[in-house]
């Protein structure tokens, strides 16, 4: 199993440099020198949200608990109710018992604590609370970014650097981000009031825009949403709340959608499509996780050990192998579709996945990096795997391949920010043509793009066995390493409660 011991003694040098033989620490690259924006979000001057909309100091008690109603449905009009009392104890106070037993009801009531303590903690953004970035996505097809601020404004951009900002008054506490494929502007926004799809046209530079560009898909029962992914036709979107133990499938053309179920004692976290829509993985906040096969919808359930939860995961591009990590252990775990049984029809057979990487903190040119992860992405050639930490500022690159032993990982650099950022969040360009391009989404609100080049051959069908299944040719700057083979590993074994 590979680990960050594996990482020899560093030495800075450029991410493009043919002749290296050891780790790296990636200089910053100017997005000039890649022909990308160059993008820094921040939160004074005209980009704060609140001259854009009209203040409700002046509205009376009554008021705004209308206004509540109007816009956001019964149970945030409770909530202004119940604040109310809070506010003034001496009104109406027989009404705060019965008003209590209401509230047990509401979707505030799976959130156990603070609401910004509990989204920082249940998000895979480091810093979710305190940072100027909070997500961010790149389109699949276009080269256009989005990224949310803690403003709740959503920035888009696109190769030129054109700029459009998003915002809505009821679009608080944003959480995810997904682009539409197959359509150049289709922006779904997830947050603590539901689903805000977004029509973004770049003929016309939006501050706020209308009503007419956005599809609101709303449930009392939904809120929060932590989890978007849509199929790779661009008709289903689903996602999943922290507020529900239900994922529901959105059909964007028709504006419906579709429960689904399951019987668990935690509501979900995220959930993420597989690249071949064969698949769906989805996970709770507490130790559970499934994988759901999207032919007739029926799911496999995993319980891990340990009682923690899934931090992070991620697909491999070809759909046969799924990454994750927990809340509690410092080791990223693979399942290999290829040579598990799930979904053949077996009964009671043994949930087996493969640990692949260690990455407990080391001290590494004199400092501490590794640990419980925040955040992992995998590249679109399944040829860089880069992690985020919770507490640690630095990032880990892997170079990868996937091969009859599962995943083969080798060490290859180390990112580190300056000393007033941390890495909130991470996506690699899906369309980046000449190797794999990580932007960062920076704590201070920078975005800063590190460009990995390598030879890629066209991409072809996956193959069971054998070649790499993406048919890429390993990067050659780090032949002198030693291959870290999954097949000396033991097992972890996940077996239903």
């Amino acid at each position: 199993m590979c680990s960050l011991r594996d990482f020899p003694e560093l030495r800075d040098c450029s991410t493009t440099d043919k002749n290296a033989s050891m780790a790296l620490v990636i200089k910053r690259v100017k997005p000039e020198a890649i022909d990308y924006p160059n993008i820094v979000i921040q939160l004074k001057g005209d980009q704060n949200p609140e001259p854009l909309f009209l203040p409700t100091s002046g509205l009376t008690t009554f008021q705004q608990i209308l206004s509540k109603f109007a816009e956001e449905k019964f149970w945030t009009a409770c909530d202004e109710v119940a604040k109310y009392f809070i506010r003034n104890p001496s009104n109406l106070s027989v009404l705060m018992y019965p008003l209590g037993v209401i509230m047990k009801f509401s979707p505030h009531a799976s959130l156990k604590g603070s609401k910004n303590l509990v989204l920082a903690d249940i998000s895979r953004t480091k810093l979710w609370s305190s940072s100027v970035v909070r997500c961010m996505s790149w389109h699949p097809q276009v080269t256009k970014v989005a990224i949310a601020s803690s403003h709740d404004i959503v920035h888009v951009y696109n190769r030129k650097g054109s700029e459009a900002k998003i915002k809505n008054k009821s679009q608080n506490a944003i959480l995810s981000l997904a682009w539409r494929p197959l359509s150049i502007g289709t922006l779904a926004v997830g947050c603590e009031n539901g689903i805000f799809i977004w029509t973004v046209e770049f003929s016309n530079m939006h501050v706020r825009p209308t009503v007419n560009n956005v599809c609101k898909f709303v449930r009392d029962d939904h809120r929060y949403i932590t989890g978007l992914s849509w199929n790779k036709m661009g008709d289903l979107l689903i996602s999943s709340a922290i507020t529900s133990k239900t994922m529901y499938i959105w059909n964007y053309p028709l504006e419906t959608c579709v429960p689904l179920r399951s019987i668990s004692s935690g509501t979900l976290n995220f959930v993420h499509w597989s690249p071949d829509n064969t698949k769906v993985f989805s996970c709770s906040t507490n130790e559970t996780f499934r994988i759901w096969s999207t032919d007739n919808w029926t799911s496999d359930k995993w319980s891990l050990n340990n009682r923690s939860r899934v931090q992070c995961a991620c697909w491999s591009p070809c759909s046969l192998i799924l990454l994750f990590a927990t809340d509690s252990c410092s080791i990223i775990n693979a399942i290999d579709f290829r040579k598990s049984d799930v979904f053949n029809g077996s009964r009671n057979y043994k949930k087996v996945a493969w640990p692949i990487i260690d990455i407990k903190s080391e001290c590494i040119n004199e400092k501490v990096i590794g640990g419980t992860l925040s955040d992992m992405c995998w590249d679109q050639n399944a040829q860089r795997l880069v992690i985020t930490f919770k507490n640690s500022g630095s990032l880990v690159v892997f170079q990868t391949n996937i091969s009859e032993a599962v995943v083969d990982c080798i060490p290859f650099c180390i990112i580190q920010g300056r000393l007033d950022e941390e890495p909130s969040t991470i996506a690699f360009q899906p369309t980046y043509e000449k190797g794999s391009l990580l932007t960062i989404g920076w704590s201070n609100g920078n975005i800063e793009y590190v460009p990995f080049e390598y030879t890629t051959k066209p991409k072809h069908e996956p193959e069971m066995f054998g070649k790499n299944v993406l048919g890429v040719i390993n990067d050659k700057s780090i032949s002198g390493l030693p291959s870290m083979s999954a097949t000396t590993n033991s097992l972890f074994e996940y077996l239903l409660n």
